[in-house]
């Protein structure tokens, strides 16, 4: 059962104090997040229809859509630790493409070349000749659309020619990544600076979304853009003032009030954001046990992730009369060994890649930036001591020195205290 860290008696514990993966539930989250969009897609495969999903109709957004939510919140928040903690932003840069790619073409590449070919509907000559094939790669690859089709693949079903749906939104997680290299570039990674980016970060959450609703469905590009950012930065936020923000379960039943309260108006969006937000990190105070260790030192998320669209679709093309619950179980039987997989063999290697290629990068630029050459301090005036001060500082020396033995020969003793004259001692 989930045990909650308990702080100091009248105390609530920070941010800061649960940023250590040993004591927080991150790792947990990610998973139950990514199951739950599993779950909710598998509504929308089943019935052609996103508002099949049960969430919807209560708080505006289907199950997926709040764990994404949620996604991009911890992401934010991750994140931003890992760009203060780098070198600089190339560091940073390298750790995220390591982060997103890797796992990604893996999962593209078997979709395209394994299962595409095993269950189009056409011949395997029409398959990989039909210019849908190197589309979907480059649209995919590089995070153009998720929607892209394969060959007559899916094409007769309640969601057709949907290949992998959940990838879409790759494209605004690597621009959030970006446009948190850049601030960080600009003044985030100064100390001095820091406070001022804060206020405008802050700012950033306040106004990205403030304005009238609409439909999800009718959204453009940058409403899409303005969306995840709004969850991203605020996870980013919360990260900058951790040091200050309180975890309590208390303070989440107000912020539950007004999200319900303000559901539908301008203010709904952020609202949800911060309900969200704040219940995530409530959540990632709670220890699930081993479950916490075990998720914490195996991230399967984005494995299960990225693999789990394709595989909803091919159940349910196997399986057509089944509904969302079975859908949802089957893929999951397959989509978690694939995560393992993924983790174990590409996303785990991958991540260990980073501080070569980063030696390898330094070497490579180093005949353009060159190396830096120590100052070498400018040679001072010789000191002239005088006899008798020289003379006076060995007598005081020598009488705070301890005694040696009379008998000790080849000691060097004093004679006199006036007169600087050193005699070795007859044995």
């Amino acid at each position: 059962m989930a045990r909650q860290i308990i702080p100091l008696p009248g105390t609530a514990a920070r941010l800061t104090d649960i940023l250590a993966p040993e004591n927080n539930s991150f790792g947990v989250i990610r998973l139950a997040m990514a199951i739950a969009v599993l779950v909710s897609h598998s509504y929308w495969f089943t019935t052609g229809s996103k508002i099949a999903d049960p969430l919807v109709r209560f708080t505006g957004h289907s199950i997926g859509e709040h764990a994404v939510q949620v996604f991009f919140f911890l992401s934010g928040i991750l994140v931003a630790q890992s760009l203060l903690r780098s070198r600089s932003v190339l560091n940073y840069a390298v750790a995220r493409v390591l982060r997103i790619f890797p796992a990604l073409i893996v999962c593209v590449l078997l979709t395209a070349f394994v299962l595409g070919p095993l269950f189009t509907s056409g011949s395997l000559l029409q398959y990989f000749t039909d210019k849908q094939l190197p589309l979907y790669l480059l649209k995919t690859l590089m995070l153009i659309t998720g929607s892209a089709p394969l060959p007559q693949l899916f094409h007769d079903q309640a969601l057709p020619d949907v290949v992998n749906v959940s990838l879409w939104t790759l494209k605004y997680e690597v621009l959030c990544y970006i446009g948190l290299g850049a601030v960080g570039a600009i003044g985030l990674m100064n100390e001095r600076l820091r406070p001022y980016t804060t206020a405008l970060l802050i700012a950033l959450v306040a106004l990205v979304f403030v304005g009238r609703p609409k439909s999800l469905d009718t959204y453009t590009f940058i409403d899409n853009l303005r969306y995840f950012a709004l969850y991203f930065y605020a996870g980013v936020v919360a990260y900058l003032l951790r040091d200050h923000l309180r975890i309590s379960g208390l303070i989440l039943v107000p912020l539950a009030a007004a999200f319900v309260a303000l559901i539908g108006t301008r203010f709904g969006e952020l609202a949800c954001c911060l309900c969200l937000g704040y219940a995530t990190l409530w959540f990632a105070t709670f220890t699930f046990g081993p479950l916490r260790a075990f998720t914490n030192d195996n991230d399967y998320s984005y494995g299960v992730y990225i693999f789990a669209g394709p595989i909803q679709q091919l159940v349910v093309a196997l399986l057509p009369d089944h509904g969302a619950t079975a859908v949802s179980l089957h893929a999951l039987l397959i989509a978690v060994p694939l995560a393992v997989f993924s983790w174990e063999l590409i996303e785990r290697p991958a991540i260990g890649l980073r501080k070569p290629i980063l030696a390898w990068i330094d070497a490579r630029l180093a005949p353009f930036v060159g190396t830096p050459v120590p100052a070498v301090a400018a040679p001072s005036a010789p000191v002239v001591v005088k006899p008798e001060i020289a003379t006076a500082r060995m007598t005081m020396a020598l009488r705070r020195a301890p005694p040696v033995p009379a008998n000790d020969p080849g000691v060097i003793k004093w004679r006199g205290p006036r007169r600087a004259k050193l005699v070795k001692q007859k044995p």
